[in-house]
């Protein structure tokens, strides 16, 4: 019996290799669904997810006078990978036509930049000149072809800045105000506001938000969606239930949550039982590392839940008093207040642009 099992063992193994096969081929044949249950995605799942490369992607129409490294600048990445993505687009990469159509792809929310031009002035030099338009003396020279510093008045230097053509501009207060040229968040990977109409901001608060989900991304790749509500409407003005949302520096953002509860794809009512406070703090964390954040409305019994995690990971009383309101009551005076009805959303506000005169915080 045992000969015969040793002898039919070969075929076995033959069957078993084919089946194999078989499987390996239909997983990759049929979509991956990730289910999220009480003990979280497995690991195949993880593995899974790591493999997946470069599926989100932006569209940009090459305009006159775009070469690739002016394009790259303007998106973060490097000529190397736009030529990799689109390689019939850019088969003559010195020469690209106007009008075509490149594919960026990109893993974390990318800030799409604009092109500005700036008149060299007599007296100006390259080091004076990237102080005063706010990017590097390195960048500039790149950009413009410059072999050397020297530069002559009347010569126009390129430069690229976060934002559309249009610049925006935020006047008033949040609760009594309007906006110019009111930008659309743009889709991104990692984020998202749904079929909401009202997600328009100033220019800036756009850039916070782009810069900081992509810092939360890189260091949190696993992390669930981030939900993004109410902004602005396109020119501001009042937005109905809110009191504020008027002038471009407000945003509504969902509260992260324990992976047993995900997917989370709309605002959802919060306490401590489903609050991820670990990820819900490093999101914030994020963009109160910019000193751009204004005010901050979350729940008194959701900021009694981040106050005991940062208690436990030892954060100061006198660092957790200037934070929370939370234990000395609703009216004490902090950053992170108690506003109704924010048990299900973050609101988040950022301190006027420094370009806008007209705004008051």
């Amino acid at each position: 019996m045992d000969w015969l099992l040793s002898g039919a063992g070969i075929g076995i193994r033959a069957v078993l290799r084919s089946v194999v096969v078989l499987l390996s081929a239909l997983s990759l044949a049929l979509p991956s669904v990730a289910i999220a249950g009480p003990s979280g995605p497995s690991a195949q799942d993880k593995k899974v997810k790591k493999q997946k490369k470069e599926e989100f992607f932006y569209e940009y129409e090459v305009q006159d006078g775009d070469t690739l490294s002016l394009i790259a600048k303007r998106y973060d990445t490097s000529v190397s990978r736009l030529i990799r993505w689109n390689r019939k687009a850019t088969k003559n990469p010195k020469s690209l036509k106007v009008g075509a159509v490149l594919r960026i792809y990109t893993e974390v929310p990318i800030r799409q930049k604009r092109k500005v031009y700036y008149v060299v002035q007599k007296g100006d030099s390259l080091s004076r000149i990237a102080r005063k338009v706010g990017v590097s003396r390195n960048s500039l020279r790149e950009l413009n072809g410059l072999k050397r510093d020297r530069l002559k008045p009347g010569q126009r230097l390129v430069y690229v800045v976060p934002g559309p053509e249009k610049p925006s501009e935020s006047i008033g207060r949040p609760s009594d105000g309007r906006l110019v040229n009111g930008e659309k968040m743009p889709a991104g990977p990692g984020y998202s506001y749904g079929s909401r109409p009202n997600v328009y901001a100033a220019n800036d608060t756009v850039t916070l938000l782009i810069q900081g989900f992509g810092q939360f991304r890189k260091k949190h790749p696993d992390a669930p969606l981030i939900i993004v509500g109410n902004m602005s409407r396109p020119d501001g003005g009042r937005l109905p239930p809110h009191k504020s949302h008027q002038s471009g520096r407000d945003v509504d953002l969902g509260y992260l949550h324990k992976v047993k509860f995900q997917p989370v794809t709309n605002m959802l009512t919060t306490d401590e039982g489903n609050l991820d406070p670990k990820l819900t703090w490093a999101l914030l964390e994020t963009f109160l590392a910019t000193n751009r954040v204004k005010a901050i409305f979350i729940d008194y019994k959701i900021q009694k839940a981040l106050h005991e995690y940062l208690t436990k990971k030892k954060y100061s009383k006198r660092k957790l008093e200037k934070l929370f309101q939370y234990p000395r009551g609703r009216g004490a005076e902090a950053l992170i207040k108690h506003v109704k009805g924010h048990h299900h959303h973050i609101h988040l506000r950022f301190t006027c642009p420094r370009t806008d005169s007209r705004c008051e915080d």
